[in-house]
């Protein structure tokens, strides 16, 4: 439980001791639930002359019938009165016969005569008069007691309506998913709620680069004069005020210079109007306006009471576009997983079957989606060999990777020259993407009877060749494809030669970082290419993974990782 003093103040507690000790002639204080004095002792003599001047006070105030009345005021407003009649008071503040006469009786019993009767009849008067002041304070001491009794009812009252409210509300509320039935819910309930004619839900749109307020949900009110209530927000004060969560209150809309359309409301049977806005995160995504048919001004408690409802509709918004956009979300990832799926299916299944070659290849993709690629292709006799990298990462990416593979697959078995091939790749990425779109390509065929490979390389990393511990890039090429057209390309040919090892890779590989942003390199890339001796395509490519893994630590990749190891026999 509270302390005392947490639940009524010393002031007061200091006024009730004190009134008590001068009526009641007894020593009174008032203490803590640890028996602590919380008021101060009382000053009988200055009591009874407080208590006296205030009985003379209070009695020049008496209406006319002699009557004293102490109002009951709640918030300024008098809602009853305790009257003490005539008669119930003495008027001259004197003792009565009877008491004179009890006096009387104890003076002579104790034989008490001349100036000590005298000073002792003067000690009664005062007496008397000091309780009969004590007396008119308990008076208002008790009609400020029912005051504050009625006020903190008057209070629970509306907390309990407030509560009750916004219940009826939330409840509604939570029993719709999607925006559009939780707008109609929410202005159907609030005009119940409030007691109001018509109410209208607006959210702030974009519309051709301005924000602008359009009616989502209309209650009690035509659409049309919803619609025309829509507002472009740089052209109305009060709705800036309103998006910006202060409460916008119009006595009659028929006739305030504010109102855009009093015509209309006049003719609607629209009067006072009550607005605020929908806030989230101290950002207006809305208002709220309450629109009622006779002229009315709202309490403290309504406006209070509008504020929390704005508050809540606002929630209510938001998580219904969170749960929309989840959805969405929900829906992406599964579109994402299904073209993952399908970007996995145009990776080669299965290594070739070259006699006199072992040939393993590996894509680790940085993210779901990637850009990078490579490719077997059967020519009849001869294997190509491709590796691609387009700019650009997820969904993009992997939309144009699919693209310049089915353009290189196309024009490869339908071509011989090398150049020729990647030329027409060029002229068809160039013509079917953006400036900004482009991809870097690596491709080659091998002839496996003459050990003949004869490649062109498109902006990509080169191809490594190592032999008898010598690393020759293969490099020769162009541009890369899909920023200029026409461009032309040379072609590389190389013999190759038993013992020999091939590397394609993607500039994931050198440019793979570690946790202190230090790139992997050519350096290392051409060590772990030279340790490839002795070791099947296979094995060598599951080094090169782990030795970037390792160069990595828990760094995530940033970009994917391509590998292509060609061994001759």
């Amino acid at each position: 439980m509270p302390a005392l003093t947490e639940l009524v103040d010393r002031e007061t507690l200091q006024d009730i001791q004190d009134n008590f000790t001068a009526f009641a002639r007894l020593a009174t204080e008032v203490l803590d639930a640890d028996g602590r004095p919380i008021t101060a002792p009382t000053d009988p003599t200055h009591r009874i002359a407080s208590d006296m001047a205030l009985q003379l006070l209070i009695e020049t105030e008496q209406a006319q019938d002699g009557s004293l009345s102490a109002p009951i005021v709640v918030n300024g407003e008098t809602l009853g009165s305790i009257v003490i009649h005539p008669g119930q008071i003495a008027p001259d503040a004197a003792i009565t016969d009877a008491d004179r006469e009890r006096l009387e009786s104890i003076c002579d019993r104790l034989k008490i005569a001349g100036r000590d009767r005298a000073e002792l009849f003067d000690a009664a008067e005062d007496t008397y008069a000091a309780k009969v002041g004590a007396s008119i304070q308990f008076l208002y001491l008790i009609a400020n007691a029912i005051a504050q009794l009625c006020y903190e009812q008057h209070e629970n009252q509306q907390r309990l309506r407030e509560l009750s409210a916004l219940y009826d509300i939330s409840t509604a509320l939570a029993s719709q998913r999607e925006l559009g039935p939780i707008l109609e819910t929410a202005a159907h309930t609030v005009a119940r709620v409030l007691s109001v004619r018509a109410v209208v839900i607006r959210l702030l749109r974009t519309r051709q680069g301005k924000p602008e307020l359009q009616s989502a949900a209309v209650f009690g009110m035509s659409d049309e004069l919803a619609d025309k209530g829509k507002t472009l927000v740089n052209k109305s004060e009060l709705t800036r005020k309103a998006l910006a969560g202060e409460m916008v209150y119009i006595a009659d809309m028929t006739t305030d210079p504010r109102s855009f359309y009093p015509e209309d409301c006049k003719r609607e049977g629209v009067v006072s109007m009550l607005s605020t806005g929908l806030m989230v995160q101290d950002q207006g995504i809305g208002t709220i306006q309450l629109f009622t048919g006779q002229p009315r001004t709202f309490t403290h408690f309504e406006e209070d009471l509008t504020r929390a409802i704005a508050q809540l509709v606002a929630t209510a918004i938001r998580n219904a576009q969170l749960i929309d956009e989840q959805s969405r979300t929900r829906a992406i990832i599964r579109q994402v997983k299904l073209a993952r799926d399908v970007q996995r299916r145009m990776l080669p299944q299965y290594e070739p079957a070259l006699p006199g070659y072992d040939i393993a290849g590996a894509y680790v993709p940085s993210y779901d989606l990637g850009g990078d690629f490579y490719d077997y292709i059967n020519l009849e006799g001869s294997l190509g060999l491709a590796m691609g990298d387009v700019v650009g990462k997820g969904v993009a990416a992997s939309l144009l990777m699919a693209h310049v593979r089915a353009s290189l697959r196309a024009y490869a078995h339908g071509l011989y020259d090398l150049d020729k091939v990647m030329e027409r790749v060029n002229h068809a990425l160039t013509r079917d993407t953006r400036d900004n779109e482009f991809a870097t390509l690596w491709y080659g065929t091998l002839d496996p009877r003459t050990r003949r490979l004869t490649y062109c390389n498109a902006g990509h990393e080169p191809g490594l060749l190592l032999r008898d511990g010598r690393i020759i890039p293969l490099d020769t090429g162009g541009m890369v494809v899909g920023i200029l057209s026409p461009l032309h390309y040379d072609k590389g040919v190389i013999d190759l030669r038993p013992g020999d090892t091939l590397l394609l890779h993607s500039d994931g590989l050198p440019d793979a970082m570690d946790a202190q942003d230090q790139r992997f390199g050519r350096e290392r890339v051409e060590g772990l290419l030279r340790a490839t001796e002795g070791r099947t395509a296979r094995q060598a490519v599951a080094d090169i993974r782990r030795a970037v893994k390792e160069h990595q630590g828990t760094r995530r990749a940033a970009d994917d990782l391509t590998l292509v190891v060609v061994k001759v026999s």
